[in-house]
């Protein structure tokens, strides 16, 4: 539960530093760590923004820390626990990122980095909640493996080309540039999603996160369109960038059965070890 939370606290931090590139407020605050050499001025303007995503930063790293050190020592997975681990280390670089971009007055390729990192970390505690979950098994498909397996691999390709896309959108915010790559990534992202989902669909119907996926994507492309034509700026281009994460966090999610299913195998006892 701890690890779900951790994620949508994530999540909110996505949302915040969002907020400060579509509102303009990157450079409110013009030093780091401190804000105007205090822990906390006045929030006023674009402060609030700015100053207001590192405290959520600064809260979900600690989140990030506790669950990394609670639940290395008792997980027995190397990768899960790989991955909690190397999320907070993510955390710690995507801090340094933040001073750069301010100390050096938004340079695109720093922003762009930042962005994409979060995305990255937000999918990894994500995954890690999956895996963490007690219902992360689910009772076997009767379809047949291969078929099967090609389903999953689908997904896992949506889910890489939905990342590529949030690239290409942390491009065009901080570079303006872009726009038609953009709009054919959505294009394809759109076309992956679909055949994913509908393969898997035959092998998996029960799975919740195939309905949301479909939700999520026609919001995400209802967003887009408002965003390119500049429909209440902030806020569209925010949820954007919101949508986005949470269709990457569904697909990537909807790829893990096969891995959680073999790395639970590994760690059940052979029957004759069971037997002895």
């Amino acid at each position: 539960m701890y690890a779900v939370v951790t994620a949508a606290a994530t999540f909110l931090l996505i949302l915040a530093g969002g907020t400060v590139t579509s509102t303009g407020s990157g450079l409110a605050v013009p030093d780091w760590p401190l804000s105007y050499g205090r822990f906390f001025p006045p929030m006023v303007g674009g402060v609030l923004y700015e100053h207001g995503h590192r405290m959520i930063a600064g809260t979900v790293g600690l989140m990030v820390a506790i669950l990394a050190f609670t639940l290395g020592p008792r997980e027995e997975r190397v990768w899960v626990r790989g991955l909690a681990y190397g999320a907070l280390g993510a955390i710690v670089l995507q801090a340094l990122l933040g001073g750069i971009t301010v100390l050096m007055r938004l340079p695109p390729a720093v922003s762009i980095g930042h962005a994409c990192l979060a995305q990255a970390i937000f999918s990894a505690l994500v995954v890690v909640a999956v895996a963490t979950s007690p219902e992360r098994v689910r009772s076997p498909s009767e379809s047949p493996g291969g078929a099967r397996r090609s389903a999953f691999l689908f997904c896992a390709i949506a889910a890489g080309a939905i990342y590529v896309q949030l690239i290409l959108g942390a491009m065009l915010r901080h570079t303006g540039k872009g726009l038609i790559v953009h709009v054919l990534g959505a294009v394809t992202v759109a076309a992956l999603v679909g055949v994913s989902t509908t393969r898997l669909r035959r092998i998996e119907p029960g799975l919740a996160g195939l309905r949301v996926s479909h939700i999520l994507l026609g919001i995400q492309l209802l967003l887009g369109i408002l965003a390119w034509r500049g429909v209440w700026r902030a806020g569209i281009a925010t949820a954007h960038v919101g949508v986005g994460a949470l269709l990457l966090a569904i697909m990537v999610s909807l790829a893990l059965p096969p891995l959680l299913e073999r790395s639970e195998g590994e760690l059940q006892p052979s029957p004759d070890m069971a037997a002895s």
